[in-house]
């Protein structure tokens, strides 16, 4: 279930923190962690650059194919994860169904949803990229606890809370 799916499901809430323990950020604590966001998101699109290259993907279509590897998800749902109308998100689909990593048909219960299934080349690509982010973040996350690892998990996701 994609992140978001879980927090419409209510199923998900904002961890409550001690503001009256923790000491104060102050204005470059803040600023440092917004700019580690911001250059992380950067390395992770580099992490899977070579991907996409390799198979003319696009932009999102290496992370589009790997939500689809995982769960059943329709283009409404990857349109909302990904914050983009769904006009754009079908476009992108249709550039990975016409390069043959992705099937699109019409789910046999209910014909306004459209289902989403990886080929073969789509599951061939969908290992590669859990290879390719196993090794960047296995290479990224040495030095680090297993505790420490788990807290950055913790904080980022809730990030994901409304």
């Amino acid at each position: 279930m994609p992140w978001r799916e879980i927090l419409k499901s209510g199923k998900a809430t904002r961890r409550a923190r001690s503001r009256s323990t923790a000491p104060a950020l102050t204005a470059d604590d803040i600023s440092n962690f917004s700019h580690a966001l911001a250059a992380a998101r950067g390395q992770f699109g580099k992490a899977v650059k070579s991907l996409a290259s390799d198979y003319d993907l696009g932009q999102r279509g290496p992370w589009i194919i790997g939500i689809v590897g995982r769960i059943q998800v329709s283009p409404h749902q990857l349109a909302d994860f990904f914050s983009v109308g769904r006009s754009l998100i079908t476009a992108e689909l249709t550039q990975l169904e016409e390069g043959g990593f992705i099937a699109l048909a019409k789910d046999e219960n209910d014909g306004r949803r459209t289902n989403i299934a990886l080929t073969p080349t789509g599951r061939e690509v969908y290992d590669r990229l859990g290879r390719d982010m196993e090794a960047f973040l296995a290479e990224r996350l040495a030095g680090y606890t297993v505790e420490e690892v788990r807290l950055c998990a913790r904080l980022l996701a809730d990030f994901s809370l409304p």
